[in-house]
C-alpha cells in the first residue's frame, strides 16, 4: 500500500508539473561564444521550394521560396491582419564560409521600409538538429513531407522577448 500511494504522489506530481509547463519548448537557439556556425549547404534546404501558408502573429501567414540558385534562395513572407496585409518581408538565404545566413528585410503594406535603406536582418546559423535548421533567433524546421514550423524570437520594446512559432502546410 506504501508503495502504490508513493507511486500516486509521484504521478500526481509529474502531472501539475506537467500542466503548468508550456506545451510546446522553445524554438529558437543563440549563438554560443567561442563556437562556429555549423557547416551546411543551401541544397539541404531545397525543400523549401514553393509556398507555404498558416496561422501567422495575427492571422494567415504565407511563406514563398525559390528554387536555390546562385548561392542564394530568396523568398518573401507576408503576415495578414484580418482582411489586409500588415507587413512583408523580402529574404535571403545564403551561403557564407561554408555555412548559411538568412537575411531579411521588413516593409509596411505600402512598401515603407522598417530598417535603413542599407541595414539588412541577418540571422547566422548557429545549430542544425534533425529537420532544423537553427539561425540565430530564427528556426526553420520540417513537419513531415508537407509541414514547416518557422519560429522566430521577436524583441519587445520593454527588453523583453517572445517566440512567435508558425506551423505550415505546403499549399497545392
Amino acid at each position: 500500500m506504501i508503495r502504490g500511494t508513493r507511486l500516486k504522489s509521484i504521478a500526481a506530481l509529474a502531472f501539475a508539473l506537467l500542466a503548468l509547463s508550456p506545451l510546446t519548448a522553445q524554438e529558437t537557439r543563440s549563438p554560443v561564444a567561442g563556437v562556429p556556425p555549423p557547416p551546411a549547404l543551401l541544397a539541404e534546404l531545397a525543400w523549401l521550394e514553393g509556398t507555404w501558408e498558416g496561422e501567422g502573429i495575427s492571422g494567415p501567414a504565407r511563406e514563398i521560396y525559390f528554387a536555390p540558385r546562385g548561392g542564394q534562395m530568396a523568398g518573401h513572407f507576408t503576415q495578414s491582419r484580418g482582411d489586409s496585409v500588415w507587413f512583408y518581408e523580402i529574404v535571403t538565404i545564403v551561403e557564407t564560409g561554408g555555412s548559411l545566413e538568412y537575411r531579411l528585410k521588413h516593409f509596411n503594406a505600402d512598401l515603407t521600409g522598417w530598417e535603413a535603406q542599407n541595414e539588412v536582418r541577418s540571422f547566422p546559423l548557429v545549430a542544425v538538429g534533425g529537420d532544423a535548421w537553427y539561425f540565430d533567433g530564427l528556426t526553420i524546421r520540417r513537419d513531415g513531407d508537407d509541414g514547416m514550423i518557422g519560429a522566430v524570437r521577436i524583441e519587445n520594446r520593454d527588453g523583453t522577448s517572445r517566440e512567435a512559432v508558425f506551423r505550415y502546410r505546403r499549399a497545392r
